[in-house]
């Protein structure tokens, strides 16, 4: 899941043109994306989208709900519970507990995955002490715009350093992926790029996008480089001759996470 392309859920006619962004999930919005005298037409439009089965691509759609503590959330919940299938994940905001990711799930009364963003101060405290028992994550997103007009910090390498750190660290424990926050000039496809390089290299599997033209930078710089192919593909060829356990290749010791990441690197090649 490199790429998560936002879609507001006020203008239908954009869908087509999202499945065809070439991003690797589409994440409809109910929340920040919507005005709130759009989010009525936003459930419907999702309402019958959802019926029709996702087009037969369900596993291609999130749907970004509001937050808990809203009067929005209250019918999020009955509009999700009204559709004949849900999509692949639910993503919910400003998660500040696991306690408000059980409390959704016993709202909804079904089991999905769940994807919460953190994007508060006390979200980013807590995010590696919670209880994830009977929860099952598509990730972890960190929802940096917010996160900074509440601490006061820009949005550069060093005001997100920390924060950043502590959802990769987070995602680790709880065994799914890390997903950065939004590259807010969609016309600075560079700047796009060189920000998901520098968090590919911090460990998140993925960056959320706002437009189209920001899944292709996004991929990019998700892909391998020549170096980093070379030395996967000589990992996993010298394993199929290293018996069990761990093995030296070129001086350093490779053991099982390692050799998993040779293979990841390997997948992303296309």
């Amino acid at each position: 899941m490199r790429s998560i392309l936002f879609l507001p859920l006020d203008k239908p006619e954009r869908i087509p043109k999202a499945i065809t962004s070439g991003a690797d999930k589409v994440i409809f919005d109910l929340e920040d994306g919507l005005a709130k005298d759009k989010k009525d037409i936003g459930r419907a439009n999702f309402i019958n989208f959802a019926n029709s089965n996702f087009n037969n691509q369900q596993e291609k759609f999130l749907i970004r709900i509001n937050g808990l503590d809203t009067e929005d959330y209250k019918k999020d919940i009955k509009m999700l519970k009204s559709i004949s299938y849900l999509p692949y994940s639910v993503a919910i905001p400003k998660i500040e507990s696991s306690l408000e990711c059980k409390k959704f799930l016993s709202d909804l009364g079904h089991s999905v995955l769940i994807l919460p963003q953190i994007e508060t101060p006390r979200g980013i405290a807590d995010i590696d002490r919670w209880d994830f028992q009977g929860i099952n994550f598509s990730g972890i997103g960190f929802g940096s715009a917010d996160y900074t007009a509440m601490t006061g910090g820009d949005m550069g390498v060093a005001s997100l350093s920390y924060s950043r750190g502590k959802i990769v660290n987070a995602a680790t424990l709880y065994n799914t992926i890390a997903l950065d926050g939004v590259w807010l000039n969609f016309k600075d496809p560079e700047g796009c790029f060189e920000e998901t390089k520098l968090i590919k290299s911090m460990g998140f599997k993925g960056k959320f996008a706002i437009h189209p033209d920001q899944i292709k930078p996004i991929h990019d710089a998700y892909k391998p480089t020549d170096e980093e192919l070379i030395w996967a593909k000589g990992v996993v060829e010298a394993s199929k001759t290293a018996g069990t356990g761990a093995f030296n290749y070129e001086g350093k010791m490779v053991d099982a996470p390692v050799l998993e990441r040779a293979k990841m690197i390997i997948i992303r090649e296309v």
